[in-house]
């Protein structure tokens, strides 16, 4: 049985793409899933997705008629709104100047299917899965020279149970210019595959937040596939606290001299929660600096898993290769793996990396509750201080108030459900 409702959605997945001639970039993607993976795979063997392969799911039809759940409560912000894996020009924002939304044409989508395919994401089932069901490749594209000050949000909601949605995003920032970039992903969907690929040109900047709240019953499976040019920026912060299970997945490609990257993240899990933040940088030029600093705290039966691998290549020395993984176990039935990975061939190299797992200090929460403070205030305030610490260095002042408030609602949340139960 098992067997066959993993033929079931492989097989939806054919259908859709039947429609199509062999040569579009949906059937070419389509041919390439055989099936999800599995947990002989080494980097999947902490994410297993028996689970997931065993619903009944089908690719959603997009609804281009349903209203927006979620509305933004950030002032200046412009929107971007994608319902279903569809983007929605009726629910979204004028763009300011010198920024392009548009739709990919075939010929557009297959090179973009042929850039992800030259990656390490080209078995990856979101991006196999996602471009043979997207309704269309999105391309967010900032102009040369421009700086944009205001930042955009890019909000991804909708689907329906037993349904699954494919947003695609192409983001490029041309030479010399920056953009301040919020996401949420807010799905009520049983299965979301986010598929993004950005290419940042010289001397590009973009500071990134991606906020994972998606519904409690939901699977989301995120790839992300990023190319750094010649002295270009990205500041990537990542905060997981929704679904059933997320795997927010990111493979960065360090190509231009002089470029630096910043991959950070969160993760915040309660009752059954998987989360997941699975990272793969590859230093392929010298005088390159990459950052990874990763912090959990789980409750109740949840699990968390950082995967951090950094490769430097013969020729890229001088490579500043940084990873730090940290969690906090609030019970004893929930459990934080990590597998941090060095894969150096130069000699010339400043890496390294480092994990560790434990729970809060019982000597702290004493010298706090002699004075006077209950103890599940204590553990909020250890926490507080845990997690701040870490999200005042990975985002801008501008960003600190929206990360901070959506990171003390699930803390909240997590201690008033762990407190109930211990």
């Amino acid at each position: 049985m098992q067997h066959s409702i993993k033929d079931d959605y492989i097989n939806s997945i054919k259908n859709y793409t039947n429609q199509f001639e062999d040569t579009n970039f949906r059937r070419i993607a389509c041919n390439d899933f055989k099936s999800w993976p599995s947990p002989r795979e080494e980097t999947w063997r902490l994410s297993r997705l028996g689970s997931l392969s065993r619903k009944k799911i089908k690719p959603i039809n997009p609804n281009l008629k349903k209203n927006n759940n979620n509305t933004s409560n950030l002032i200046g912000s412009t929107i971007i709104h994608f319902i279903d894996g569809a983007y929605r020009e009726d629910l979204s924002s004028k763009l300011p100047s010198g920024v392009n939304l548009s739709v990919l044409s075939d010929s557009e989508s297959l090179k973009y299917l042929q850039k992800i395919k030259k990656s390490n994401l080209s078995d990856h089932p979101s991006t196999n899965v996602s471009l043979s069901c997207t309704p269309s490749i999105m391309k967010l594209t900032v102009s040369k020279d421009i700086e944009v000050n205001d930042f955009l949000e890019i909000i991804y909601e909708g689907g329906e149970d037993s349904q699954s949605v494919h947003p695609v995003l192409y983001l490029e920032l041309e030479e010399n210019s920056s953009l301040y970039l919020i996401e949420r992903f807010n799905h009520l969907t049983s299965l979301a595959m986010p598929l993004q690929l950005i290419e940042l040109r010289n001397k590009a900047s973009l500071n990134s937040i991606k906020i994972f709240n998606d519904n409690e019953k939901t699977y989301n499976l995120s790839a992300n596939c990023v190319y750094l040019s010649k002295e270009s920026y990205l500041n990537s912060f990542s905060l997981i606290k929704g679904g059933i299970f997320t795997r927010s997945e990111t493979h960065a490609y360090l190509n231009g001299c002089n470029a630096k990257l910043n991959l950070n993240g969160v993760y915040i899990s309660c009752n059954k929660q998987h989360h997941d933040l699975t990272t793969a940088i590859y230093h392929d030029v010298p005088d390159c600096t990459s950052k990874q600093i990763v912090r959990g705290v789980l409750g109740g039966k949840s699990t968390g898993v950082f995967q951090g691998k950094v490769r430097v290549a013969q020729d890229a020395q001088r490579t500043d290769g940084q990873q730090m993984s940290r969690a906090i176990l609030l019970s004893d039935t929930a459990s934080a793996n990590a597998k941090p990975e060095l894969e150096i061939y130069a000699d010339d190299v400043i890496c390294g990396h480092g994990a560790t797992v434990g729970e809060l200090d019982e000597d702290q929460i004493f010298y706090l509750s002699s004075r006077g403070i209950s103890k599940p205030k204590a553990q909020s305030i250890l926490i507080d201080a845990f997690l701040n610490e870490m999200i005042s260095s990975s985002i801008s002042d501008k960003f600190h108030k929206i990360v901070y408030n959506e990171t003390k609602i699930k803390i909240n949340k997590l201690l008033a459900d762990n407190h109930e139960k211990y």
